[in-house]
């Protein structure tokens, strides 16, 4: 959220560069960076006017198109500052409370589906204890809230804990589950490679090749996952239904 003050975007768009919507969380490529002196340059030709006209126009340049909101960036101006380069991602918030956040959730939509929950807790609960481990006090259902420290401690274990778990799978899921596992084991590998201090052309080679594998890979989960849109029409037709009894 620093980011969406600082540089004048909305919350979900790409900061560093000009990706449409649809394509976020994909590996679609490389995409232009973006150019705030141009985006300054557009807001200089096509000044805010009472038309309705210049008003879409712009509406449709800035939020559709850019995800950029409307005014002056606070960098705009400034000499020698390139705007794009000042994101610089981090594990914290990029990795441990973003991806792994929503493989959670993934992960929890399989287990309430695919019933191994029971053995996902105790394989859990059964952690010993280990230099820079923590060992969890919860199950692993029964966690509410994770924080960074606890999803640093996840990353390190979640993968043994779901091999467990998962070894002796239904005969009609063991491709699904292996398939998850693999998901799971692409994310991890690529955090660990993406805490080095230095990276080599071989090392961003495998983390290239680990990103594509989760990309590939996570399609595992994709009826486990609710958008907004979708919770939203499960609530109006919710409400319809209940109309419909009362």
């Amino acid at each position: 959220m620093e980011n969406v003050t600082i540089h004048g975007i909305k919350s979900n768009p790409y900061p560093t560069g000009e990706v449409p919507p649809e394509e976020l969380g994909s590996r679609a490529g490389h995409h232009r960076a973006r150019d705030y002196a141009r985006y300054e340059r557009y807001e200089r030709e096509n000044p805010a006017l009472d038309s309705e006209t210049h008003d879409a126009a712009h509406a449709r340049y800035t939020n559709e198109t850019h995800g950029i909101k409307r005014g002056q960036n606070v960098f705009q101006g400034v000499v020698r500052v390139s705007t794009p380069d000042l994101h610089k991602p981090d594990m914290l918030h990029t990795i441990y409370l973003a991806l792994f956040k929503h493989m959670m959730d993934w992960i929890q939509g399989v287990l309430k589906r695919r019933g191994p929950q029971k053995a996902v807790n105790d394989a859990w609960k059964a952690l010993p204890p280990y230099a820079g481990l923590f060992v969890p006090k919860k199950a692993y259902t029964e966690v509410t809230e994770w924080q960074g420290k606890e999803m640093r401690n996840l990353g390190r274990c979640l993968l043994a804990v779901l091999a467990v778990a998962l070894r002796q799978p239904d005969s009609t899921w063991m491709q699904p589950f292996r398939r998850a596992l693999t998901c799971v084991r692409s994310l991890l590998d690529f955090t660990i490679m993406a805490q080095y201090r230095s990276h080599t052309p071989e090392a961003i080679s495998y983390m290239e090749e680990y990103a594509t594998q989760f990309h590939e890979t996570k399609d595992i989960f994709l009826e486990f996952r609710i958008s907004k849109q979708t919770q939203e029409k499960a609530d109006e037709l919710r409400k319809e239904l209940r109309r419909q009894r009362a």
